[in-house]
């Protein structure tokens, strides 16, 4: 019986089951009459996921029919490469003496490779395209806080109000840090530590907000309480006692905690939904929005003093122009949240840009840009869900970051509850409803204090640790480094260093510094 032919394209030998001796290598063309051009194996023919027949594979030592196989010195490789591929490759460097060697490394500019070939430093140059080599910002909060994550100052506060809606602290420019508790305002100078009482609140209210005035009265302090009553004092008369300068009272009992100053105006919010306008200059109210249908708990003006934006209990925002005296969205076009909108926040190297976040049970931060709102529906640009309450938003004026507070984080998913109605008792179909339950859930984000990257929103720093509850309130520094931080739970607020100013850039020297003119 004949040995079956084996072609060379599997580099082995062979024998017959009843040969004593192994024959020698025989290729194909010289068996046959006729010659035959050499087939090539491609490697894509072959199903590598679903494995290979162990009978059919070379080197292993199994019976196929009448021959039996014996691995061969050269290993099978089942990539498909010519010799003229092989060829070009080793003149481009792409291989050595293995096929297709090539591997880059982790950074070609610190390889210990001195080959200066044509094809390596285009490589090289190649190869820096894909390598991110960031450099350090001082200026972020990854240069600060995330480095040394302990807070500078420490300030007792017993009497702090346990309102979530309140505002118990103001930094002024001049750097005075005050702190209502129970029915004083105390300040604090953190230049010499000296510690004053500014005010009291007349009983029966309490103090529900207090605010610094801005550039033009930098010694003035908003101060409203619970039964309605909005006083300006000045904090500049000698003895460290304030003066009372200014009285407004609201016409029907409520409360005013959310305040906010643009030079001689100061803006209220009210229990009813209204923004009251109160003019340092005259002594009267001087102008009532009403926009809002439930009440105010937040206002701010933009950095640019020409647009005030106000969110109020059920989660609605609106952007109100001082030029014009008109909301630049309708009601038909309100910006709104699914939970309570306190937190609020201009930004101060783009002032049309606005931060927005909500409590439970959506806890989301919602970014808009107002100068695209007054010809469409507002839409924002971008969307942080965070399930977590955010209780007040800060942008930092010398990087693009943005910082938030926290309380209690949720699950996002609510669990629902059928019920029927009473009127099944009446003979008619019964009414479903359905109530929603909040499933309260502790996170990482849980009474913390974030930070966030703008614009790709990613998230920087997570400050779990910051207090043991809720972050109901915190305030800039005039210099735009730290914020005060408020926690009600622990009678305490605490100052954090969260970013530094921009280095100064250095001068460069010029032909006038050489040379002098005569």
């Amino acid at each position: 019986m004949d040995a079956p032919l084996v072609s060379n394209d599997y580099d082995c030998v062979y024998k017959t089951p009843h040969a004593n001796h192994v024959q020698k290598r025989v290729h194909g063309s010289v068996t046959n009459l006729r010659s035959y051009k050499k087939r090539r194996i491609s490697g894509a023919s072959f199903d590598f996921a679903g494995g290979l027949d162990e009978n059919a594979v070379p080197g292993n030592s199994a019976h196929s029919g009448g021959t039996i196989y014996i691995e061969s010195s050269q290993s099978f490789s089942p990539l498909n490469i010519t010799p003229r591929t092989r060829r070009i490759s080793k003149q481009f460097g792409f291989v050595d003496e293995r096929v297709l060697n090539f591997k880059d490394d982790t950074n070609l500019f610190t390889s210990k490779h001195n080959d200066d070939s044509t094809m390596t430093l285009l490589r090289r140059s190649a190869s820096s395209l894909f390598y991110d080599t960031r450099p350090a910002r001082p200026t972020s909060v990854t240069e600060n806080l995330s480095k040394r994550r302990n807070s500078l100052i420490v300030l007792d506060s017993p009497g702090l109000s346990f309102d979530p809606e309140a505002y118990p602290i103001t930094w002024s420019r001049q750097n005075l840090i005050s702190v209502a508790c129970y029915n004083d305002v105390y300040y604090q100078n953190l230049n010499n530590k000296s510690v004053s009482v500014l005010c009291s609140a007349v009983p029966p209210g309490r103090i529900g907000g207090i605010q610094w005035g801005d550039e033009k009265h930098e010694n003035y302090l908003a101060m409203g309480t619970t039964s309605g009553l909005l006083q300006v004092w000045d904090a500049g008369a000698k003895g460290g006692r304030g003066v009372l300068q200014h009285t407004w009272r609201a016409n029907d009992e409520g409360s005013f905690k959310s305040l906010s100053w643009n030079f001689d105006v100061l803006a209220a919010g009210t229990e009813d939904g209204r923004i009251i306008l109160n003019d340092m200059r005259e002594s009267r109210q001087s102008t009532s929005l009403q926009k809002h249908k439930s009440r105010v708990i937040s206002l701010q003006w933009s950095t640019n003093r020409n647009h005030l934006a106000s969110g109020d209990k059920d989660g609605v925002v609106h952007i109100w122009d001082q030029r014009m005296g008109k909301p630049l969205v309708p009601m038909s076009l309100k910006m709104r949240h699914k939970g309570s909108t306190k937190a609020l926040a201009w930004c101060p190297w783009k002032p049309e840009l606005l931060a927005t976040g909500s409590a439970a049970p959506e806890g989301k931060i919602r970014i808009w840009n107002t100068s695209s709102m007054a010809s469409h529906a507002p839409e924002p640009v971008h969307i942080i869900p965070l399930n977590t309450s955010v209780l007040s938003l800060q942008w930092s004026p010398h990087c693009k970051e943005l910082l938030s507070t926290h309380g209690s984080s949720f699950a996002p998913l609510l669990s629902a509850r059928k019920s029927t109605s009473a009127s099944s008792h009446n003979g008619n179909n019964p009414t479903n409803t359905t109530e929603k339950r909040l499933t309260y859930t502790k996170t990482p984000l849980t009474n913390s204090i974030t930070v966030h990257e703008y614009p790709s929103c990613k998230r920087l720093m997570t400050l779990t640790n910051a207090h043991a509850g809720a972050v109901t309130h915190s305030c800039l520094s005039p210099n735009g480094e730290s914020i005060f931080t408020v926690c009600p739970h622990e009678e305490t607020i605490k100052m954090w260093q969260v970013w530094s100013e921009r280095p100064p850039v250095p001068k460069g020297e010029s032909a006038f510094d050489k040379y002098v003119i005569r």
